[in-house]
């Protein structure tokens, strides 16, 4: 989970403010610009894990996408779940869904 204590973060911090800089294009970027990045991510994160994971083995890598697996489900609930919420306000919930609550 991404909630360590606030004195680890500030080791953590100035390198992450660094990398953010050198992905971001410019602020507030549309979708376009966004989906752009993706990829320079994609490869910054896999270089890191890549140079940290040493010599592989089975319990490595089930550790590995255990985090990339709570990352995506932390970043799902903390992120996609209200914006969920807010379009379904906005436009209705299915009528499936609806049967189902």
């Amino acid at each position: 989970m991404p909630y360590i204590k606030e004195d680890h973060r500030e080791h953590l911090n100035d390198c992450i403010e660094q990398m953010t800089k050198c992905l971001k294009l410019r602020e507030n970027m549309n979708n376009t610009e966004f989906a752009s990045i993706l990829g320079d991510i994609n490869y910054s994160f896999s270089r890191i894990l890549g140079d940290l994971i040493g010599e592989v083995s089975y319990p490595k890598i089930a550790m590995v996408t255990g985090v990339l697996e709570n990352i995506k489900q932390e970043f799902y609930r903390r992120v996609a779940e209200s914006y969920e919420d807010k379009k379904i306000i906005e436009n209705g919930d299915i009528k499936e869904y609806k049967r189902l609550k």
